[in-house]
């Protein structure tokens, strides 16, 4: 221990006398491992970590593919392979009566929900069996975080009575629990969390209770490929018993994932891409400190050379060598880890709207551990090779080397060697950072099917139990539309039930005029959207055939509706679908009045899908987001306090959840591509930068070594600008080299990244080229500036060397 700490200190000291090295090494190893450390803690919150759940590695997501009406959910509770099954859906209801109203995300799930996930409440308890019938189940359970917003954090909230309401489910619930702090929602959040009621004589074909997911345990000794048997089997059973409800390929998809995996999905597999492209910059950064440690150990020859003639060993000289690596890469990766955890607390905000579970994400034990590992790791894999090299020369050799600069041509061949393995991974980083760049230029400018710029989306959700009948709702939404067409500055105003470029949709089974499914087949389906009058013009959608919806289109007119190009092209190709007849649900008959472009009305990556339109004065609803587009599309944001002053001139008691440009909305649905492309971005300009610094030390090193040679071809007659391009293409051999291997392995990889990728193959040669050229060029500079610097060098003094 006493020759570790004699080590230690005199690799400080080391250190303190040559603070230009200390400085460049220790700041490349700690951007090296910063990077690694900020992704291994995401990854560690969002895939790594067990759930914050009771036996969590028992917890399954049941047929996560196929949402489930109540009644054909509670099916699997037969299962002998699941234990203690719940279905869970999200809703949002109106709270008021205390406070400004708002609409919250309220979770629905079944009574025994939080049993089955082993949570128990911080106040109070959770929901009864008795209260899954109707009559019994007013009552609510509430998340820590909105406990602590809306009531304070008052213990006496259990058993008070709230003005909570949605789609008919109450007006008033009981609080009866309040969740832990650490509760997560293994899906969406959600504020508040009530029980999955229903009638008694609920059928399976009712659409008014469905669940989005089923969630449930296994039971002791049940593998997951025997619970996915079984659930496969009941499918099949209950497509038999409704035909029309189940494709054959829904049914083939049945099965029972973990729930792990069933939450981080994707974004699992993206973090783990991540967390394989920062591991590379750190071989980057420290094959750089490697280098740097080679030259630096050519230029300490004769001192070496000393140390071994005075009875130093060479194990005694390669643990100093080892040791001040050591010291770099704590001090390095110290350093990183205060990066890491600043980085993750500036993204914060933008990673937890975008990720799952970031809040498990943070510096604690696991990720400390790995800061420390990753540290004794890359000191490994940089100090070790060059502590051996060092050592190993001979004193005599050492001492006549001074005053020449000399060094071996095997040294000359490591340190390139080196540069290749370098500039190969760079490419791969780069290339992968520019597929990424171009695929979200191409997503961002796609075009969506109207036009965003200028519109303000206003979100209004008038509570239910003051607009009760179909003609109250008519009515608040016409005087709504004429409060707010008013506003000065105001162009014109719309609206729709569903937000464009999000995920939420109704999808409807409908039967087309002239078509009949077969008897053992469902009915297709389509996106279902209710639209005020003059939606289209509105958001500059073009009308295909026909004409668009009107004032006109009341109730008291025939039922009517338009199609879009995808639905009319389903099931009328080459034909006039004007006039033609859909019934939704099989059952609910209008009237094709109009064909519109498609519209992609969930994502920029998402095919338009077939969608039908209904007018609100027949079809209405309370809830709307208004589209409101401003004279000046630069003063759109402007616009909103006006228009909510509007809104709330009609009826003081509506909530305005939300009120923004549509242009963020679309921003945000890309947000999640925009926020791996940038993290690539930074990880490929980060390699970029490590890899010219690198290229830039060898060459500065190799030509300073071999600056006695310069000048003797300069005595002889050689031109400075001769050497200067001996020097350059000697300097950019292994760059070319490490440039074509970095291609061959980007080309043979790059489908890791297929899933990632919009409109660009993942073989984009325009891309790739574009790679190469860039780092051709950074290398180049990188290799002509010392190249130049010696070559142009005085003749007198470089004889002198």
């Amino acid at each position: 221990m006493d020759a570790f700490v004699k080590d230690v200190r005199l690799s400080l000291r080391r250190l303190r006398r040559e603070p230009g090295f200390a400085v460049v090494a220790v700041v490349t190893l700690a951007l090296g491992i910063g990077a690694n450390v900020g992704i291994f803690s995401l990854l560690n919150g969002v895939a790594l970590r067990p759930l914050p759940y009771a036996e969590p590695g028992r917890l399954v997501a049941v047929w996560p593919s196929q949402n489930f009406n109540k009644e054909l959910a509670e099916h699997f509770e037969a299962a002998s392979s699941l234990e203690g099954v719940s279905g869970l859906s999200q809703w949002t209801f109106a709270l008021s009566g205390e406070g400004e109203p708002e609409r919250i995300p309220v979770g629905m799930v079944g009574v025994d929900f939080f049993d089955v996930l082993g949570v128990r409440p911080a106040l109070g308890r959770s929901f009864l069996a008795e209260e899954e019938d109707p009559s019994r189940s007013e009552v609510v359970v509430l998340s820590h975080g909105f406990w602590q917003r809306r009531f304070d954090g008052d213990p006496g909230v259990i058993g008070r009575v709230i003005p909570l309401e949605a789609h008919g489910q109450g007006t008033s619930r009981r609080v009866v629990g309040v969740l832990p702090p650490d509760w997560r929602s293994p899906w969406q959040e959600a504020d508040a969390w009530v029980p999955l009621a229903r009638p008694p004589r609920t059928v399976a074909t009712d659409s008014s209770w469905y669940v989005n997911h089923v969630y449930a345990r296994l039971a002791p000794g049940v593998t997951l490929e025997r619970a996915s048997a079984e659930v496969r089997g009941m499918a099949r059973r209950l497509r038999a018993e409704h035909p029309g409800l189940f494709h054959e390929d829904a049914v083939a998809r049945a099965e029972v994932v973990p729930l792990r995996q069933q939450i981080a999905g994707a974004t699992s597999r993206t973090l783990w891409l991540l967390f394989g492209a920062v591991g590379l910059v750190l071989v980057i950064a420290c094959v750089n400190v490697a280098n740097l440690l080679l030259a630096r150990g050519a230029g300490q020859g004769p001192e070496m050379a000393v140390r071994k003639a005075l009875g130093a060993s060479r194990r005694r000289l390669v643990r100093q060598g080892v040791t001040e690596s050591v010291v770099l890469g704590l001090i390095g990766g110290a350093l990183g880890a205060l990066a890491a955890a600043w980085g993750l607390s500036a993204l914060a905000p933008e990673l937890a709207t975008r990720l799952p579970r970031t809040a498990a994400a943070g510096m604690d034990g696991t990720v400390l551990a790995f800061s420390l590992g990753v540290s004794l790791l890359s000191a490994a894999l940089f100090g070790l090779l060059p502590a051996l090299r060092n050592a190993r020369r001979e004193a005599v050799a050492g001492l006549r080397s001074e005053g020449r600069g000399g060094t071996s041509h095997g040294r000359h061949r490591l340190n390139r060697g080196l540069v290749t393995a370098e500039t190969a991974l760079a490419v791969i980083l780069v290339a992968g950072a520019g597929l990424m760049a171009n695929s979200f230029w191409r997503l961002y400018n796609t075009d969506p099917g109207f036009d965003a710029e200028g519109v303000l989306e206003v979100l209004v959700t008038p509570p239910e139990s003051r607009f009760t009948s179909a003609d109250a709702q008519r009515a608040y939404h016409r005087e709504l539309m004429e409060a707010v067409q008013a506003v000065p500055g105001v162009a014109g105003a719309s609206g729709i039930h569903l937000l464009p470029l999000t995920p939420n949709n109704w999808r409807f089974p409908y039967l087309a005029e002239g078509f009949e499914p077969r008897a053992d087949q469902p009915l297709p389906a389509a996106n279902f959207r209710v639209v005020l009058p003059d939606y289209f013009e509105l958001m500059g959608i073009r009308l295909v055939r026909g004409r668009t919806l009107t004032a006109t289109d009341d109730e008291n007119a025939e039922p009517v509706g338009l199609i879009n190009r995808a639905l009319a092209e389903r099931h009328w190709p080459g034909q006039d679908p004007i006039g033609k007849e859909v019934r939704i649900f099989g059952t609910l008959p209008f009237r094709v009045v109009g064909v519109v472009e498609n519209v992609r009305q969930h994502a920029l990556d998402r095919a338009p899908e077939p969608e039908m339109y209904r007018p609100h004065a027949q079809y209405p609803l309370t809830s709307m987001y208004l589209m409101v587009r401003a004279q000046n599309p630069g003063a759109v944001a402007a616009l909103a306090d006006p228009v909510r002053r509007a809104v709330w001139s009609v009826n003081d008691a509506v909530p305005i959840p939300e009120i923004r440009p549509l242009t963020d909305v679309r921003a945000e649905s890309v947000a999640e591509t925009r926020l791996i492309a940038g993290l690539l971005a930074a990880l490929g300009v980060l390699a970029l930068l490590l890899g010219a610094v690198g290229v830039y030390g060898v060459m500065a090193y190799t030509t300073r070594a071999r600056v006695h040679e310069f000048g003797v071809r300069l005595a002889l007659g050689a031109s400075p600008g001769g050497l200067e391009r001996t020097a350059l293409g000697w300097g950019m051999a292994p760059v070319l080299a490490g440039l074509a291997l970095g291609a061959a392995a980007t080309l043979a990889g790059s489908r890791a990244l297929s899933g990632l990728l919009f409109g660009v193959e993942p073989s984009d040669p325009a891309t790739l080229l574009t790679v190469l050229l860039v780092l051709t060029a950074v290398a180049g500079l990188a290799t002509w500036v010392p190249a130049r610097r010696v070559a142009r060098s005085d003749l007198a003094d470089t004889l002198r060397r």
